[in-house]
């Protein structure tokens, strides 16, 4: 029932549903702390809880039959997993805590039994790319080898879905025979036919692509790797740069492939700036400038990487002396 009331609540495609912004979290612990052991909550039981915790925008949403009908149908056919759902990535939970998005879209209903963030119960490990629409060479080579590494290592390959590096990183390790999860930064059915993969979505089907709804988009794909790989991104310019910026000061393990200097200073300014910039601000760098080998850079990234997530999860209580 409390999947069907989160749906009922922010699954809506039109001004009855709340903002999923709007206080998802809250909602949700209040219902879990009424509710009693082995026993679960009745819809009017609910309603009665919201309205007594003063909850009456909710409430009143929940008293409308044709939302609460709108919710079961779209849980039955698939569309859509609910925070309250077993099958929700726990990954965005942990790193969003009550900012994790009440609802998420999903391109093809076996992802609610496949789940291919749950590795037999744990987090599987998630490693995501991003970089520029239009990078330069090196920079797709590197977002192909970043595919085939994660392919290689069995990690789930979470995408921005975007052409370019995305693209490349997504191809690579799809190809190869690897679970991919795109994040769109749009509606599921905007979805382009040449991903390739499962594609999932905060925004409702029909809605378009915008600019908030890409820097959303940014912020799930560096919430749902444990490490994010920034292949290519320009100084200051575009969606790479900031969503790269954003991450490292949210603390977010953020790896930047360090290759400006085998540019042979052809665009020194915008590239070479950027990964400096994305260092000094706690950016891993993975030093390419000398043809080391990708993979181990990798494996070295994403040990640093563990160890951050470990250290920012022990960093209070239990931070060693």
């Amino acid at each position: 029932m409390l999947s069907t009331v989160v749906a009922a609540l922010y699954g809506g495609t039109d001004i009855r549903s709340l903002s999923r912004v709007a206080r998802p979290a809250v909602i949700l612990s209040c219902l879990r702390r009424h509710s009693q052991e082995h026993q679960e909550l009745s819809l009017l039981e609910i309603i009665e809880i919201l309205y007594r915790e003063n909850y009456s925008q909710e409430a009143l949403l929940l008293s409308s039959g044709a939302n609460v009908d709108s919710a079961q149908w779209l849980l039955e056919e698939g569309k859509l997993i609910t925070i309250a759902c077993d099958s929700y990535p726990r990954q965005l939970i942990a790193n969003l805590g009550n900012k994790a998005p009440p609802i998420i879209w999903i391109s093809d209903p076996s992802l609610r039994s496949i789940q291919p963030w749950n590795n037999n119960g744990s987090n599987r490990v998630c490693i995501s790319a991003v970089g520029c629409r239009a990078p330069l060479p090196i920079g797709l080579s590197i977002a192909n080898e970043v595919g085939l590494w994660t392919a290689s290592k069995s990690y789930l390959a979470v995408s921005g879905g975007a052409a370019g590096c995305d693209s490349a990183f997504g191809n690579a390790a799809f190809n190869d025979g690897n679970d991919v999860v795109h994040i769109l930064p749009h509606g599921i059915l905007h979805m382009s036919g040449d991903l390739q993969g499962f594609a999932i979505s905060v925004c409702s089907p029909k809605e378009s692509f915008s600019s908030a709804r890409a820097m959303e988009r940014n912020n799930l794909i560096y919430s749902f790797g444990h490490m994010t790989v920034v292949c290519s991104a320009k100084y200051r310019q575009g969606g790479s740069w900031l969503g790269a910026a954003s991450a490292l000061r949210s603390h977010r393990p953020v790896t930047v492939a360090d290759w400006a200097l085998n540019d042979n200073h052809s665009h020194p300014s915008n590239y070479e700036q950027a990964q400096r910039a994305l260092i000094n601000l706690g950016a891993n760098p993975m030093n390419l400038a000398s043809n080391a080998n990708v993979a181990d850079c990798l494996d070295e990234s994403l040990a640093w990487s563990l160890d951050r997530l470990a250290g920012e999860v022990n960093s209070g209580l239990f931070k060693p002396n």
